[in-house]
C-alpha cells in the first residue's frame, strides 16, 4: 500500500491487536467490532442486563452523559465488587473509547460498525476445507469463492449503470441529482436523509464575515444543529455539526434542509464522497493507458500517493498552495522543453545523416 495507512479499522476485542494497531497504526481510527462486543455482553452479564448495556453501545449523546448512565447501570443492576460480571464490566470501562458509540461518532468508519464481510468470507472459505485437501485444491476452492462475490458485484454493477431509482419525495430535484449521481445502495441513504428533512426546519439565519450559519432545529424535541455555508452561490462548502457526512460519507438531513431553502439544482460536490458513486470504480488521480506496463502503473501508483499527503498539506493555506503550484508549472515547462530539444536534437541528427548519405552516393 506504499506506506499508506488505513483512515480507519475494526477488530475484535484482541488485546495483542489493539496493541499492535496503536503501534504500527498511531494515526488510523480504531473500534472493536460491534458484533463480537454483544456477543461477549451474552456470555458474561444476565439476559436481563443485555438490553441496557446494547443501549451503552449505541447511545449517540456526550460522552459526559455515557459516564452517567454507566454509573446508572451499575447501581440498578447491584453490580458489586463481587459480583461475576464485575470483572468484565471494568475491562470494558477502560477500553469504551474502543466501542461507545459516543467516542466514536467523530471518527471515520462509514457507517460500519462490525468485521462481518471479512468474518463472512472466512466462513464461506472454512465450509469445504478439511485436513485432506491438498493445496491445489484449497486454492482451486478460493478462487470459486472469490469469483461468485466478483460475478455478484458485476451484476450489481450492471444494475447500477443501466437503472435510476424512482424519485418518491416532493423533493424531486434532489432526489434526481442523487439518484444519477450515487450507487443505487447509496441514493436510498440519501433519499432517507431528504425524507427527514419534514421533521426539521431552519430557525435562525446568521450573517457573518465568513459564512452563512443556518441553525436547525427539530420540530419534536430540543435537538439543534448548526450548517455553515461559505457561498450560497456555488456551494463550493457545507458543512455540518453533527458531523454525518465526515463519518458516514453521506449528506444528512440539516444539509438538505438548508439545499431546498436555496432551492439548489443539485447536490454539491462538498456533500458527494467519490467512492460512494457510480464512476467511484473508474475514477483516479491519474487514469493510466492500458499499454503502461505493470511496473510504471506501481511507480504512478507511488507517487500519486506521495504527491497526495504533499498537496493536502499544501492546500491548507494560500502561500503553499501558490509556491507549489508554480513549482508544478514550472516543472512541466521545463519538461516540454527537454522534449522539445530532444526532438530537435533527433529531427537535426536525421537530417545529418541523410547528407552524409547523399555525399557518399555523389562520391560514388
Amino acid at each position: 500500500m506504499y506506506h499508506k495507512e488505513p483512515r480507519s479499522i475494526i477488530t475484535d476485542g484482541d488485546r495483542a491487536m489493539r496493541r499492535v494497531v496503536r503501534v504500527v497504526l498511531p494515526n488510523t481510527a480504531h473500534r472493536l467490532c460491534a458484533w463480537h462486543i454483544e456477543r461477549n455482553a451474552i456470555r458474561y452479564l444476565h439476559h436481563y442486563m443485555i438490553s441496557a448495556f446494547r443501549k451503552l453501545i449505541y447511545m449517540r449523546r456526550s460522552p459526559k452523559t455515557f459516564k452517567a448512565k454507566w454509573k446508572r447501570f451499575i447501581k440498578d443492576h447491584k453490580i458489586g465488587k463481587r459480583h461475576k460480571c464485575r470483572r468484565w464490566l471494568s475491562k470494558m470501562y477502560k477500553i469504551r473509547k474502543l466501542w461507545a458509540f459516543c467516542y466514536l461518532k467523530n471518527k471515520y468508519f462509514l457507517g460500519t460498525q462490525s468485521n462481518q464481510r471479512s468474518e463472512s468470507l472466512n466462513s464461506r472459505l472454512h465450509k469445504h476445507l478439511d485436513r485432506k485437501m491438498t493445496l491445489y485444491d484449497m486454492i482451486e476452492h478460493y478462487f470459486h469463492c472469490v469469483s461468485r462475490i466478483r460475478r455478484n458485484e458485476s451484476e450489481l454493477d450492471c444494475i447500477a449503470s443501466q437503472s435510476i431509482p424512482v424519485a418518491t419525495t416532493e423533493h424531486q430535484v434532489l432526489e434526481i441529482s442523487a439518484a444519477t449521481c450515487f450507487t443505487p445502495a447509496i441514493f436510498h441513504f440519501v433519499q432517507r436523509e431528504i425524507e427527514r428533512t419534514l421533521n426539521y426546519e431552519i430557525v435562525e439565519i446568521l450573517d457573518t464575515d465568513v459564512c452563512t450559519k443556518y441553525i436547525i432545529a427539530a420540530r419534536e424535541g430540543s435537538k439543534v444543529f448548526d450548517v455553515d455555508c461559505d457561498d450560497e452561490v456555488t456551494l463550493a462548502n457545507v458543512r455540518c455539526s453533527c458531523l454525518k457526512f465526515e463519518c458516514e460519507g453521506i449528506p444528512c438531513c440539516h444539509i438538505m434542509v438548508v439545499l431546498i431553502k436555496l432551492g439548489a439544482a443539485t447536490i454539491p460536490q462538498c456533500c458527494v464522497l467519490n467512492r460512494w458513486t457510480r464512476n467511484g470504480k473508474s475514477s483516479s488521480a491519474f487514469d493510466t493507458p492500458d499499454h503502461v506496463t505493470s511496473m510504471q502503473r506501481a511507480r504512478v501508483t507511488e507517487l500519486v500517493n506521495l504527491a497526495k499527503q504533499v498537496f493536502e498539506e499544501a492546500s491548507s493555506s494560500t502561500e503553499e498552495f501558490v509556491r507549489w503550484k508554480e513549482i508544478l508549472l514550472s516543472e512541466r515547462n521545463n519538461k516540454r522543453k527537454s522534449n522539445d530539444m530532444d526532438g530537435k536534437c533527433s529531427s537535426t541528427q536525421e537530417e545529418g545523416n541523410k547528407l552524409e548519405g547523399e555525399a557518399e552516393a555523389i562520391n560514388v
